[in-house]
């Protein structure tokens, strides 16, 4: 199974964008954790913070890191940071933005956007993940 399929299925079954991002990445990576999906919990949708950088890409970011971050101080993190900047301008050059408001129009702190999310911005929010992956399968 294709790692965006993976976390499309991971995401429809009601699971954020970043835990899903999270679940894929680290099976294709070959990798298991017990944090995972809960480290990427408090991502989603700025529910832990507002940021301009959506939770699906700080997982994505993860993601990189497991496989091209460093092991100590003095290896060398020029390829990670190449990579992760390329995701990044990617997304907002096809996208706009990487923030989920300014992609959604809905702030997830407010109660109401729950219901509003699941009646028309799932479906939109499916790219994005899709989109991530598609880039984190061919970064790697």
């Amino acid at each position: 199974m294709s790692t965006s399929k993976l976390a499309l299925e991971v995401f429809d079954s009601g699971l954020s964008c970043a835990e899903a991002v999270a679940i894929a990445g680290m099976k294709r990576l070959g990798r298991q954790s017990d944090l995972i999906p809960r480290i990427a919990t408090g991502l989603a949708a700025g529910l832990a913070a507002p940021s301009p950088c959506a939770g699906r890409s700080r997982a994505a970011f993860w993601w990189l890191s497991a496989a091209f971050g460093r092991d100590k101080l003095g290896d060398d993190r020029d390829v990670l940071v190449s990579k992760v900047q390329s995701l990044v301008e990617g997304f907002r050059s096809r996208f706009g933005s990487d923030n989920c408001f300014a992609l959604t129009g809905l702030d997830f702190n407010d109660p109401a956007a729950g219901g509003v999310y699941r009646q028309s911005v799932h479906a939109q929010c499916r790219g994005y993940v899709e989109y991530v992956c598609e880039r984190l399968d061919e970064l790697l």
